[in-house]
């Protein structure tokens, strides 16, 4: 993930550019843009998102969406995870960007591991997100939890939420 410009933009002409409605995102004033997502990438989130939406029909009032969707984590901190997990229903006509801290946000590994791991975990737990996957198509399932996300747990082949009650996801699955 890199910067487009080197231009500081506010997040109102960030959100009339263009380009926003693309896989973009704004960090602290500087507009991301991130490559297409690959096969693997796509199926992993498909069969993701297909468990967290069984998960919330069974678990109201959460429900579940996945990119892009611009959330709001702070002023000037738009992202676009993966998938979410929000625990309050959200009208349909809900205006972007969302301005609901995500129950879960998970992210799929992609070109720039670090930015998933390290970048988009400390806005996530300075946000207050209670819970953050990172998902390793390759491999296991880092979970991370607690103030802040600074708990770390591996799953490498059966994940068990740490938030949300009896969501339980066969990683092996996700990728096969």
């Amino acid at each position: 993930m890199s910067a487009t410009s080197t231009d500081w933009v506010t997040e109102e002409v960030f959100l009339r550019r263009p380009d926003a409605l693309q896989r973009s995102e704004l960090l602290d004033g500087q507009v991301l843009v991130s490559p297409s997502s690959t096969f693997l990438h796509q199926t992993v989130s498909w069969r993701l998102a297909g468990v967290l939406r069984d998960w919330c029909e069974t678990h109201p009032p959460h429900v579940a969406r996945y990119a892009p969707l611009d959330v709001r984590f702070a002023p000037g901190r738009i992202l676009q995870p993966d998938l979410v997990v929000f625990g309050q229903p959200l009208p349909l006509d809900q205006p972007l960007p969302i301005d609901v801290v995500p129950a879960l946000c998970v992210e799929i590994l992609s070109e720039d591991a670090r930015y998933d791991r390290h970048t988009k975990r400390l806005v996530y737990g300075a946000a207050g997100v209670p819970e953050y996957w990172v998902i390793d198509p390759h491999g296991a399932v880092e979970v991370f939890s607690g103030a802040g996300l600074t708990t770390r747990t591996v799953a490498p082949a059966e994940l068990v939420s740490v938030t949300l009650p009896d969501l339980v996801v066969d990683v092996i699955a996700l990728r096969t």
